[in-house]
């Protein structure tokens, strides 16, 4: 998922990718990050400004061989940092824009990752004062707004459901980026076994999402995006109108 200047995981790698100046990394399966050295070299071809590399701290080691075996390959240097992150961390990625790290529930060390923006608003003791006083109180120095922080995109990476259970404000986020890997009655052990979310945990919890979007993604090639559109209609109520699935305007089987 690619909010602007940034990604949350970059899948096997594709040059649209390449103006993003900071990669925030769930996990280490190649999945997700074997595009980071495609990206990086993109990112030095074109001399854009170095690239930050996040990712859970206990991948660090491994994924700087995995870079450091692709410029030894090109024989280029790469114009990168990376740092690991553990739960709570936070990054500035911009103007009144953080992102938060929090631990998720996968088979290998993870993270998923909010973006958090800072804003403005009327200060609780001028609510109710006209607008032509606030503009006057203004123009004479007075303070009459405070900032505040709040969240605006989450992304959870690989996970199993509980990370709802266990971070139900994640239900209040405006956009919700949450995996959805297996439907139907035969794959429902296979969400835990593999640390993934089947289609039924949502619908158990289809009621409590109250986010403007919900973004399912990283759906099996087993399954067909088609078929997750019509199991979310069946399946979640009045939720499956803010649904967006990921793929679904493409032809054929979804990407896994």
């Amino acid at each position: 998922m690619h909010p602007p200047g940034l990604a949350f995981d970059v899948g096997r790698g594709e040059a649209r990718l390449a103006g993003a100046a900071d990669l925030f990394l769930s996990h280490g399966h190649l999945d997700h990050c074997l595009g980071v050295p495609f990206v990086l070299s993109h990112r030095t071809l074109h001399e854009s400004k170095p690239t930050r590399v996040f990712c859970p701290a206990p991948v660090v080691e491994a994924l700087s061989d995995l870079i450091a075996a692709a410029e030894r390959l090109e024989r280029v240097t790469y114009d990168f940092t990376i740092e690991g992150l553990s739960e709570e961390g936070r990054v500035g990625v911009g103007t009144d824009l953080t992102v938060e790290a929090f631990a998720t529930s996968h088979v290998v060390p993870s993270l998923g990752y909010c973006l958090r923006r800072r804003r403005r608003r009327l200060a609780d003791a001028y609510h109710g004062l006209p607008s032509g006083e606030i503009a006057r109180l203004r123009a004479e120095g007075a303070e009459v707004s405070v900032e505040f922080e709040e969240p605006w995109i989450a992304y959870c990476g690989d996970t199993t459901v509980e990370l709802l259970d266990r971070r139900p404000e994640l239900y209040r986020v405006p956009i919700l980026i949450v995996e959805c890997t297996f439907l139907g009655e035969g794959m429902k052990g296979r969400g835990r076994r593999y640390g993934h979310v089947h289609l039924d945990d949502l619908a158990e919890r289809a009621e409590l999402f109250e986010n403007e979007v919900v973004v399912l993604n990283h759906l099996s090639r087993r399954h067909r995006t088609s078929d997750l559109r019509r199991r979310v209609e069946e399946r979640l109520g009045g939720l499956a109108e803010r649904v967006v699935i990921v793929g679904e305007s493409s032809r054929g089987r979804a990407d896994g």
